[in-house]
Formats: C-alpha cells, structure tokens, sequence
C-alpha cells in the first residue's frame, strides 16, 4: 500500500520546526512563522500536529494516530530521512519535550500566541522600538504585547504580557497611562519601565515621578529610583536588582550579588524552550554581565564560573542544578 503523503501544510510546519532552529533563526525568521501562523488555522493544526507527535512519550503514539490517521509515520519519515542529519537531530532533541512542553507550548515559547494580535508584540529574543503619535519612546522586552489607545483626551497603554521601557513625552493635557492586569501607572512626563507577569506587575521609575494607582482606586507616588511590585494583594517594595533595571533594552543583563534564580527569570524570555533551575542551584548568588543575544553563552559562561551543572536535552530544553 501506498504511504500517506504530507500535506502541504504539514510539511511547512515540518520545514518550519528546522527553520527555528534557536540556534540560527533571526527575529525576521520568527515574524515570518508568525505571520504563517496566523494566515490559515490549518497552518495552526498542521504546527500542533507535527510538533505534538514529536514531543509525546513512546506509549501516547498509538493514540496519537487514533487522532490524525496517516500523520503520525509521514511527520515521522519527514523528520527522521536519513538525507537530513539534522532532521534526525531534531527528532531526538524534540521527542524530550515529553518532560513538560505541549504542542501549543512549543508554538507558544516561539511566538507567543497571546499577543499575535496586539498592536505592538515581540517574539522569543526579539526586542523592537516604537515611536508614538505623541512622541513617546517605547523599547518592548523579548515576549512582549501590547496595545495602544489615543484619542484627544488620553494616551493609553494596555501591556497585554512582557515588560516595556518608556520614555514618555510631554503632554500636559493628556497624561500618560500604562495599564496592567493589576493596576496603572500614570505620568506625564516620565522615564519609566512596567512589567507585566502571571498575577503580578512590577513598575521602576527611572526618571521624574510617577502614580501607581491599583485596582482598588488607592494611589502612591513613586519618585525616581523607586520601584513597586504590585497584584490583588496591594503593593510592596521592590529591590533594586537586575529586574528593576532596564539594561535589557541595551542587549544584557548585570548581575550585581543576586540569586541566579533571579537572573534565569530575567534570562527566559531571550530562550525558545524551557529554561529550568533546580532549588538549590536557583539560591547561588551571582556578578557580571551576561549577553541576552547570545543566550546559550551567557549559560555557558554560568557553567564555568558557577558550582552548577548546564545540560541541554537538544534545543529546547535546558535545566541548571547545582554540582
């Protein structure tokens, strides 16, 4: 009997899967997939598909197959002809992601599907500036979302995820706004950057003051060098650290005694997998500038100065413990 062929768009989602390649993909190569992404749900289905087959234990195939008939041996001849070293590779690499990334997941940690649709969004590794109608500087973070609203009376910010430095222009008449899940930041004038995170947002003024206003309408005035964590709980303090600083926006991240754990949170958006850290290797203090857009140097670089352990299970995942 004849063997099922590829689809078309299976086979794309199969050429994209080599494309990424964390290693040697470009921000231009990962706009692209979104933009394939989005063009067509079966693009979607074909990417879950294919990605979702690879990444399932030995024992779910059988019901993988059950699922999509005929696509489980084509994804897997296309991913493993022997023409293709590097398909074989990529097979080996990707069939760990069994250990916790998903299909959706994997599409997710490449391009995060949330923001497809904000006005303004970045992928893994990926930072972009903006300029405003009014004249305001914004520098979005790897993995970032958001969408703006201005008209005569407001200027609005909606971070959707991610974390984004703004250098506001002046407006008396219209003051600034940045909102969040959690709450907003208002100035009129200011230089400041706001993070947004699962149940919690972070604001660091870096320049001239600014209100942080929570949901429940209570407000605090932030001078310059302040920083405020802020959720459903109220809102605390927050340390001068790498995370209340904005040297991401320059291409690194300066460690200055803080626990590496803090320094792999700040480090994940620049990695297209899972990025994991043990407990004990998470509370080993750590110096220096490491380099975002050399992700896998800046872990090697943590591998021979550190008492840790880096080990990379192909592409996308990696995993850090103490030695």
């Amino acid at each position: 009997m004849k063997p099922p062929r590829l689809d078309a768009p299976t086979r794309a989602a199969v050429d994209w899967t080599l494309r990424l390649d964390p290693e040697r993909a470009t921000p231009e190569d990962r706009q692209a997939f979104a933009a394939w992404l989005a063009a067509d749900p079966r693009h979607v289905a074909a990417w879950q598909r294919v990605n979702g087959l690879l990444q399932q234990p030995l024992a779910d195939l059988q019901r993988a197959e059950v699922r999509s008939p005929g696509q489980l041996d084509a994804a897997k001849r296309a991913l493993d002809t022997p023409a293709s070293a590097q398909r074989r590779r990529l097979l080996g690499g990707l069939s760990l992601l069994a250990l916790g990334l998903s299909g959706t997941a994997a599409v997710d940690r490449l391009v995060p599907l949330h923001g497809l649709l904000a006005d303004h969004h970045t992928s893994t590794a990926q930072r972009k500036s903006v300029t405003l109608a009014d004249g305001t500087q914004l520098i979005l973070n790897a993995r970032t979302a958001l969408d703006v609203h201005f008209n005569d009376t407001r200027r609005r910010i909606h971070l959707l995820e991610g974390e984004l430095l703004a250098q506001v222009a002046a407006d008396p008449l219209r003051p600034f706004v940045i909102v969040t899940a959690q709450g907003q930041v208002k100035a009129s004038e200011t230089r400041l950057l706001v993070r947004q995170e699962t149940g919690r947002s972070l604001v660091s003024v870096l320049r001239q003051d600014a209100w942080l206003q929570q949901r429940d309408g209570s407000e605090t005035l932030l001078h310059p060098g302040q920083a405020a964590w802020f959720d459903e709980r109220g809102m605390r303090p927050a340390d001068a650290s790498l995370l209340t600083r904005a040297t991401w926006s320059q291409g690194y991240l300066e460690s200055r005694d803080e626990p590496l754990g803090r320094l792999i949170e700040a480090m994940r958006p620049y990695y297209p997998g899972l990025l994991r850290i043990s407990p004990a290797a998470a509370e080993i203090r750590t110096f220096g500038i490491f380099q975002v857009d050399d992700i896998h140097q800046a872990l090697r670089s943590l591998a021979e100065t550190l008492p840790v352990r880096v080990t990379s299970y192909g592409p996308l995942l990696t995993t850090i413990d103490r030695t």
